[in-house]
């Protein structure tokens, strides 16, 4: 939601550029997103930002890297180091941003940080780098997955599919404490995660602790 001072003469203007830009919304995000919509409604506000202020916030959050920042080299396809745009309160008299950076390794987040970090640094905003999320690094010659894919074929007469995707996961803390553990992650079939109607199969629960046990017990 954003709340916007305007002359009341230009309110037209303003009701046409959100129809131009639901319009513009729609056809970029056609296949991802179909239920983008763009309303309307007046409101009150005693005071607004001032005019340098806006300037700031705005140039500086259009300047700001969001997305996609570099894509691995060792594994085609997959990214290596992102950021998040995740949250933006400007008020009258102060405001805040929030970007989450994610990065197969800890060097390449570390200086995508430092980049939004100099960006801000060009206004004299205070910055505040938290929150640091271990990468975890894919490793195809580990000698624990290639176990797990062979209890895999044993068990379910199929190939295991290995994928590294690009998400926050307890492996990265885990092996951030202990380095050098190998490390491999599998699970049941999730579908909508982190968000509304996130669900589980249920019945890929029960392969998932039938590989767990099958993996441990050839470990033995």
């Amino acid at each position: 939601m954003a709340v916007l001072a305007i002359h009341p003469a230009d309110s037209f203007k303003l009701k046409a550029a959100l129809e131009e830009w639901q319009t513009r919304l729609q056809a970029s995000f056609m296949g991802v997103e179909s239920g983008i919509t763009l309303s309307l409604e007046t409101t009150c506000a005693s005071q607004v930002l001032s005019a340098p202020d806006q300037s700031i916030w705005l140039n500086t959050l259009n300047a700001a890297p969001h997305g996609v920042w570099r894509m691995s080299q060792r594994v085609p396809g997959v990214v290596d180091c992102s950021n998040n745009l995740g949250m933006v309160d400007v008020q009258p008299v102060h405001g805040q941003c929030n970007f989450m950076v994610r990065s197969l390794r800890m060097a390449e987040a570390e200086a995508l940080g430092a980049e939004i970090a100099s960006l801000w640094a060009l206004t004299a905003t205070a910055v505040e780098m938290t929150g640091h999320y271990p990468g975890w690094a894919p490793n195809p010659d580990s000698p624990l997955l290639a176990v797990c894919q062979s209890v895999y074929q044993r068990e379910f007469n199929a190939e295991s599919c290995v994928k590294v995707i690009h998400a926050g996961l307890e492996c990265g803390l885990i092996g951030d404490k202990y380095p050098g553990m190998d490390i491999v992650s599998f699970g049941p079939t999730i579908q909508g995660a982190h968000a509304p109607g996130e669900a589980v199969e249920i019945a890929s629960v029960d392969r998932v602790w039938h590989l767990l046990k099958a993996i441990l017990a050839s470990l033995k």
